[in-house]
């Protein structure tokens, strides 16, 4: 069982692809997950099977200056796989010391580009060049440590803007990082740019695997079933405010709702039409 923790609701870039390229950071600025509760989920996700911790959603993690904290405490209580997926623009080489000193297992760094020009298409607000050097500068830190974690992780979503560049990017990072990730993009159920690929290849079948494995829960508290864009349109319900209900509440309660059930049986069954939010998950994103 995995949990991704949205430990902040903002970002620090504005990519077309997002649904945070539409919304305003002022909003959300000072929604922040707690500490406290962040630890009482991992104490109850222990007993239920959870081996792994994702320390975003959406959000740019590295802007959460506490984020060390929240590693530290999943490691120090046995959770096995601990990551981030991030933009890479804040990982200096300070906050890249004191990352790898947390304990994390992996992280992921989104460039989708192999250009300058291509990389301010994909990631406005971004410094290529700077973020280049901050991967290698982690990658520096790791060798000289002689340490396996964390594993560095470049990835690249595949749309219209950036394939031509793919092997470019695969060429240039296949003797440096660890792992080169290679996505489908999941069309966006809101952005700032309807962007599609070329060459993604439409399935016939599709059984999501998410109820199955995932919950997510976002820094206002609500919970998901699954890590995609389409997840924050069907929550189960709202941590905070069962919490605030019940202070004995438990995440397994989620875990086991009826609303989960279904999704699981749906999917099992390769019924994803049957859910309209699900079908469109899907579907826009098989052009």
């Amino acid at each position: 069982m995995q949990i991704d923790f949205e430990l902040n609701a903002t970002c620090n870039l504005k990519c077309p692809m997002c649904p945070l390229s539409v919304e305003s950071n002022a909003d959300k600025k000072g929604i922040e997950f707690p500490f406290d509760v962040f630890c009482k989920v991992i104490d109850e996700g222990l007993d239920m099977g959870l081996k792994s911790i994702r320390m975003n959603y959406l959000n740019e993690p590295l802007l959460r200056k506490d984020l060390e904290r929240f590693i530290e405490h999943a490691k120090k209580m046995g959770i096995l796989d601990i990551y981030f997926s991030t933009n890479g623009m804040l990982l200096d080489e300070k906050r890249a010391e004191s990352i790898i000193e947390s304990g994390v297992d992996r992280i992921q760094i989104s460039l989708d580009a192999y250009t300058e020009d291509t990389y301010n298409k994909m990631r406005p607000g971004g410094d290529y060049k700077k973020v280049v050097h901050n991967i290698m500068h982690l990658i520096e830190i790791k060798n000289k440590r002689n340490c396996i974690a964390p594993l560095i992780r470049v990835n690249f979503v595949r749309t219209e803007l950036n394939e031509h560049e793919l092997n470019a990017f695969i060429d240039f990072w296949e003797n440096k990082a660890d792992m080169i990730g290679v996505q489908e993009m999941v069309k966006p159920p809101r952005s700032t740019s309807n962007l599609k690929s070329k060459t993604t290849t439409k399935m016939e079948s599709f059984k999501c695997s998410f109820p199955n494995k995932n919950l997510v829960i976002t820094a206002e508290g609500n919970v998901l079933p699954c890590c995609t864009f389409y997840g924050d349109e069907m929550p189960i319900g709202n941590l905070f405010e069962e919490l605030n209900k019940n202070k004995n509440f438990k995440i397994s309660e989620f875990w086991n709702s009826p609303k989960m059930q279904n999704l699981r049986n749906l999917h099992c069954d390769g019924m994803y039409k049957m859910h309209p939010i699900c079908k469109k998950c899907v579907e826009d994103s098989q052009y």
